[in-house]
């Protein structure tokens, strides 16, 4: 029985991954389903493990493998070890012939030859961007191709990926897609859910004049697309300014890049071409039964989609109904509460407590814990919209009366500093709630409120500016909870038999201990969830509290702040782009100049600043604590990896790497879009 080597696309489905690998076996369902997919053949892992039989007989491959795995070299020295030892190793003859037929059959003047690892395109990982691709090959020059697709497996950013993922030595192989080459004019990505606010009902496409490697490679920034379900409607469309594309050139062996001048900042798409490729990407959404992450190009009047992929990023809840909709949300501050501090706020702002000297209340309150630790808190956008117009009218008709509250929140501030110094206790929790209710007020919203309308420009009062920068620049509210109420709520939950009373904090809300209405088993059961790295989310509409601890909250803070593309202006030294991960992290930033790691280090927690974010730069990568790049969209290889990796992406910012210096300390807030440099190195 004969081995084998080379399959032909309608050949394969989803059952032949082991042999075809992720991306040979996505399209073989793609034909067999309908979807308009380039001819082709895959080179089946077989033949990979053929070579490595023939050219590696003593293991040696296996043996660096294990050296990088227990960590006793670098991938970088073990990628250089093992191509140099595999480079002249001669490809067995019977491998050889079955690429050679299956080139004739295809019968195409040029091809495209892309690595299919087996362990590639799957649900966990995606491999985006580590292994080789080759376009425009000449059918003589495929069996060289594939090999070198096959050595890509050992090249640093694959090794460090399969470190990062956890795959073993012995746990991946090789197979190679040749295609017929499609020379788009226009190509781009599709996304069958929007991967950076995860909202279900949102596709993203992404196109760039020229072949869509300058978009995964992040080298441009590319038109956007968000559309609905179903392709009725264009959501939000942003044009992106590509200054260069890269294109196949005749007799030329590799797409060369071409400067586009005025042309790069027209439309890529008109607005029928993309709800055609949306319904395609329904279609296939539809056909594999989860979220798929695509490529295509455009070519003589019609799509041809080039890849597709389960995107992998996306969390076990993101399809439900977490955060209630039913009216718009607007974001307010992002501080260090636990969810009790956070639940107390949403007492005070209520209409029971606020209202009167205030003008104003807040019965909508919603607070999303992130990776970070920190709470970022949302209120309903009429209460907000409303605050600030009353601070106005105040300020315009009742200036005395507007000092005054100010006044009276400097007094408060006075006397419960006195009492956190003196430790003074309270007799019941509904004793400090009220006290709590006055502190938050006064010194902390109220002066908050006034400040942003100061940063606004809407009011312009030396003194007013005076005394809320006063309240603000030094809270009571954190340490009055932390050092009277919490040992109070530790108490409690001792006597309770808690098994961990100092985390109560963040366990309960101020509402559940006002109504007695939690035990111990309830909390025995949300200590072990957020032990499992759970976070929660508080939301208080009117009358009713909901508490939910869920796996990831990141997607539903940029779904809140409605962070899906939109760029805003730039500052100085308050540099803006397009979010593919969110959080917030602070650094020092590495300004890596070169696609390439080599000669550049990063200390665990560094924030990566580079042109663009290639992976190549996956040795670095591993120990970012942010990444910041001139180019690139939200689907670029490195914007996928880094949502693997949940690190704190922005990308496309156009002249991070001309502005920030290297060691300078800088703040990256991706849910805000934007870098900030605190301090200049």
């Amino acid at each position: 029985m004969s081995v084998c080597y080379a399959l032909r696309l309608d050949e394969i489905d989803y059952s032949k991954v082991a042999l075809c690998g992720g991306k040979g076996a996505s399209l073989g369902e793609l034909v067999r389903s309908g979807i308009p997919v380039p001819s082709g053949f895959v080179v089946t892992r077989l033949a990979f493990d053929a070579f490595m039989a023939a050219a590696d007989p003593e293991g040696r491959v296996t043996e660096w493998l294990a050296e990088l795995a227990a960590g006793r070299t670098t991938a970088g020295e073990t990628s250089k070890a093992i191509v140099e030892y595999l480079a002249d190793k001669p490809m067995p003859l019977d491998v050889a012939a079955a690429i050679e037929s299956g080139v004739d059959d295809l019968a195409a003047s040029k091809v495209s030859v892309r690595s299919s690892a087996t362990c590639e395109d799957g649900t966990a990982s995606a491999w985006a961007g580590q292994l080789d691709t080759f376009l425009d090959v000449a059918p003589n020059d495929v069996a060289t191709q594939v090999k070198a697709c096959w050595l890509s497996i050992y090249h640093p950013r694959a090794l460090a990926y399969g470190v990062a993922h956890g795959y073993g030595h012995n746990q991946f192989g090789v197979a190679v897609v040749v295609q017929q080459m499609i020379s788009s004019e226009v190509s781009g990505i599709g996304f069958s859910v929007h991967p950076v606010t995860q909202e279900p009902d949102l596709r993203l496409i992404e196109a760039c004049f020229g072949l869509g490697e300058a978009i995964v490679s992040g080298a441009i920034v590319p038109d956007q697309f968000v559309v609905r379900r179903g392709a009725a409607e264009i959501v939000e469309a942003t044009r992106g300014d590509q200054r260069r594309g890269l294109f196949l050139e005749a007799d030329r062996p590799e797409p060369e890049w071409r400067e586009l001048g005025q042309r790069g900042a027209e439309a890529k798409l008109t607005d029928a071409q993309v709800l055609e490729y949306a319904r395609l990407l329904d279609q296939i959404e539809a056909h594999y039964g989860f979220p798929v992450d695509t490529e295509w190009a455009w070519q003589e009047e019609r799509f041809h989609v080039l890849q597709s992929r389960p995107i992998t990023t996306l969390a076990k809840e993101y399809r439900e109904a977490i955060v209630d909709t039913s009216e718009p949300w607007c974001r307010g501050m992002r501080r260090p509460l636990s969810l009790l501090e956070a639940s107390i706020i949403a007492h005070w702002a209520d209409s029971r407590h606020s209202g009167g000297d205030f003008g104003f209340h807040a019965d909508r309150f919603l607070a999303i814990e992130d990776a970070a630790g920190l709470t970022n808190m949302f209120f309903g956008a009429r209460a907000f919209e409303a605050s600030a117009e009353h601070i106005r009218t105040l300020e315009r008709t009742d200036r005395a009366r507007l000092v005054a509250l100010l006044e009276r929140g400097l007094e408060i501030y006075r006397r419960g500093h006195e009492q956190i110094e003196l430790g003074e206790s309270f007799a019941s929790f509904d004793e400090a709630a009220e006290r709590l209710v006055e502190i938050g007020r006064y010194t902390t919203s109220f002066p908050a409120m006034t400040l942003m309308a100061l940063e606004a420009g809407h009011i312009a009062d030396p003194r007013v500016c005076e005394l809320a920068e006063q309240l603000r620049s030094h809270s009571l509210y954190p340490p009055f909870v932390g050092k009277l109420l919490d040992p109070m709520v530790e108490t409690w939950a001792a006597e309770l038999g808690f098994s961990a009373p100092s985390r109560a904090p963040q366990l309960v809300t101020w509402r559940e201990l006002h109504q007695g209405s939690v035990d111990r088993a309830t909390l025995e059961g949300r200590l072990s969830t957020v032990e499992d790295g759970y976070r929660f989310v508080y939301q208080v509409l009117a009358d009713e509290e909901r508490v939910d601890f869920v796996s990831e909250t990141g997607y539903l803070i940029m779904r809140e702040a409605g962070a899906r593309q939109l760029v805003p202006p730039d500052e100085p030294d308050c540099i803006s782009g397009m979010g593919a991960w969110p959080g917030v992290h602070r650094g020092r930033a590495r300004v890596v100049l070169s696609s390439e790691p080599e000669g550049y280090e990063l200390e665990d927690g560094d924030v990566l600043v580079s042109i663009q974010s290639n992976p190549n730069l996956m040795p670095l990568l591993r120990h970012a604590g942010a990444i910041v790049t001139d180019e690139g969209g939200v689907a670029c290889h490195a914007g996928i990896i880094c949502r693997e990796l949940m690190i704190p992406t922005l990308i496309g910012t156009g002249r991070a790497t001309s502005v920030i210096r290297d060691g300078d300390l800088v703040e990256v807030d991706t849910i805000a879009q934007v870098v900030r440099i605190l301090e200049r190195a």
